[in-house]
């Protein structure tokens, strides 16, 4: 075996193990690369400050600030109870319909955020003490929270598809429509799930007798704000009439207006907290991305793509195998990894298997992400299981075990869209 396998060998155990034990997700990416640049000699010690620097200084990076708060000042609106209200009026008759109302609460929300923490939050926070008075398990209240919230990163605006548009030159345009049918197709499984749980139990009696078409409409009409959103931001950026990052500016000034002027949520005080939220999660992803950048074009320069690609496609797996092993794959990172950390580390890697399957660029992205996204609500990291646990007061472990019929819903979908291309390409 190679010195240079050897030393990335260690270096990946020891990034684990420290991942394990708590230390800070770009701690771990930026030692990691500075041991394979010091370890393996593929760089001047220079390029530590250069790459970091350069993978931040982009004009098209500027949009996940900016829809980092979008997203902080619509959740202290009450935009959310509207997009809320709209669920409860299409899935309120049915049995369990409170908390597919949560899930399709989340799908709306999500189209206004682009954050998942911030989907099961705003929502969990409306709708966990309603589902306890419709005596739903605090638990598995939380849980759909926590699942629902996945539809942050997939609905557009997406923080994870502007990261993976970057990364691989695709068009952040084209993620975007193409995550419209996956996340409908996802919500409407994790429903499904639910309505069995709830069929089995005895919780979930329906919150009205049966479906009203004039319901609809009034929550419809009263939703109008919340899903003017991503009509604008998708509408403005499919047409050409401005960029992902004006777009991000565009949504800026539609929640602020909204929120502010028709919906008189809140005032100009209640705007610094959004901002100083927005700035620290910009602070937080900000070195994440920096290093992550830096740790894949290490690996790229030690050719452990190619090889990887080389070991990948001489498996005796054939493509529905090799499919299988992307998604495990995918599962176990997304465990351990934030997902932009992940889209930018492990991409030079997957890109390449995926095309050699027969992938669309835009196809996989929407695969990997929604694949990614699972885990949100999967142990030992669950970013969701957190949020819903802090606003629940429930244990992390007991949320996870009953978000599992969700997770296995998820599974089922991702797989047919990796089957199905279309799911993902109907607009072309």
């Amino acid at each position: 075996m190679e010195t240079n396998t050897i030393i990335i060998l260690v270096v990946a155990g020891l990034m684990l193990l420290h991942l394990a034990i708590g230390v800070p997700l770009f701690v771990v990416l930026g030692l990691g690369a500075a041991a394979m640049i010091l370890g393996c000699d593929v760089y001047s010690i220079s390029v530590f400050g250069e790459v970091p620097f350069s993978a931040i200084d982009s004009w098209a990076l500027l949009a996940m600030p900016l829809f980092i708060l979008a997203g902080e000042i619509i959740s202290r609106g009450k935009t959310a109870n509207d997009l809320v209200r709209l669920g409860e009026a299409i899935v309120g008759w049915i049995k369990g319909g409170l908390g597919m109302a949560t899930i399709f609460g989340c799908f709306f929300f999500a189209g206004t955020s682009g954050s998942s923490s911030a989907d099961t939050i705003t929502i969990g926070r409306i709708m966990i003490p309603a589902m306890k008075e419709r005596g739903y398990q605090t638990s598995y209240a939380a849980s759909l929270a926590a699942s629902g919230g996945i539809l942050g990163v997939i609905v557009p605006p997406s923080l994870i598809f502007i990261v993976y548009g970057i990364a691989t030159s695709t068009s952040i345009g084209d993620l975007f429509l193409g995550g419209i049918l996956p996340g409908l197709l996802l919500a409407m499984a994790m429903c499904a799930a639910n309505y069995f749980v709830c069929k089995y139990t005895s919780w979930g009696a329906p919150e009205q007798g049966r479906f009203s078409l004039r319901q609809v409409g009034l929550a419809l009409w009263g939703a109008k704000f919340g899903l003017g959103a991503p009509g604008i931001i998708l509408g403005g950026i499919y047409s050409g009439v401005f960029t992902p990052t004006e777009a991000a500016s565009v949504a800026v000034a539609y929640v602020v207006i909204v929120e502010m002027v028709i919906n008189r949520s809140f005032g100009f005080e209640e705007l610094i907290p959004a901002f100083s939220r927005a700035a620290i999660m910009t602070g937080i992803l900000a070195p994440i991305i920096a290093f992550s950048v830096l740790l894949g074009e290490t690996l790229a320069i030690l050719r452990v793509p190619s090889n990887v690609v080389t070991f990948f496609m001489s498996l005796p797996v054939g493509t529905i195998g090799s499919v299988g092993l992307i998604v495990l794959v995918l599962l176990m990172i997304g465990c351990i990894l934030e997902p932009i950390a992940a889209i930018l580390v492990v991409m030079p890697i997957l890109l390449p298997i995926g095309l050699e399957l027969g992938f669309d660029p835009v196809h996989f992205g929407v695969f990997v992400v929604c694949t990614l996204s699972v885990g949100f609500i999967t142990p030992p990291v669950g970013i969701n299981l957190f949020a819903a646990s802090a606003i629940s007061d429930e244990p992390f472990i007991r949320i996870a075990v009953k978000a599992f019929p969700s997770f296995l819903a998820l599974i089922l979908v991702i797989m047919l869209i990796a089957a199905f291309p279309q799911i993902v390409l109907w607009f072309r």
